[in-house]
């Protein structure tokens, strides 16, 4: 059920005071903030992006031996199984024409799942925080996609353009209704995976 109070607050005509104090009486809009502060710390566990020029210092001091043996047998693997690269690209298609259906057909989000104007602020910030160190990584890693083995090669770039696909419909669905905090949820982890993909890249070239 939808509560004037926190609608109010979300639209900034209720100061923090004053709704602090209507928590203490609403069930319901207490329910709504802990939605809203589960999705801040799901946002809180993501990594935060570091400045450029420290952003490679810190990528590189994190991929030691133990992930440098696993690319290796990874790599190794995928090369004698050629076709493993075939299927792991063609579920990356299937995986972004789901979202993309879900976006085109899903109804709008109940008023459990919108986000008040605060916690909107602070999930954009980290999502920018996001897109600011996904730029600086693909700037590293375009130089080099292109030294990969071919099939490798192919394999992330799909990977990279299905991830791009599903950031751009989250986009746009968040244009008609930014407070949604299921899509914002979707948006962050395609961030996450996009720079998972990026990081990934760079080590096999490390």
């Amino acid at each position: 059920m939808s509560c004037e109070e926190y609608q109010n607050f979300e639209l900034g005509k209720t100061d923090k005071s004053k709704f602090n104090k209507h928590l203490t009486e609403c069930s319901s809009c207490r329910k709504l903030v802990k939605q809203d502060e589960q999705l801040l710390g799901l946002a809180g566990e993501l990594d935060q992006a570091v400045k450029a020029p420290l952003l490679w210092t810190k990528i590189e001091n994190s991929l030691r031996a133990e992930k440098q043996r696993r690319v290796r047998h990874e790599t190794q693997v995928f090369r004698q199984f050629p076709m493993l690269l075939r299927i792991a690209a063609m579920l990356a298609v299937v995986v972004g024409l789901s979202t993309g259906s879900y976006f085109m057909f899903a109804p709008d989000a109940p008023p459990g799942n919108i986000l008040t104007a605060e916690a909107l602020q602070k999930v954009e910030s980290v999502e920018q925080d996001y897109i600011d160190a996904i730029s600086e990584l693909d700037r590293l890693v375009q130089p080099q996609l292109s030294q990969l083995d071919f099939e490798f090669m192919l394999l992330y770039q799909d990977r990279l353009e299905t991830i791009d696909s599903q950031i751009e419909r989250c986009k746009e669905a968040l244009e008609n209704n930014p407070a949604n905090a299921h899509i914002r949820r979707y948006l962050l982890a395609a961030l996450q995976d996009k720079k998972e993909t990026l990081k990934e890249i760079l080590e096999i070239e490390s």
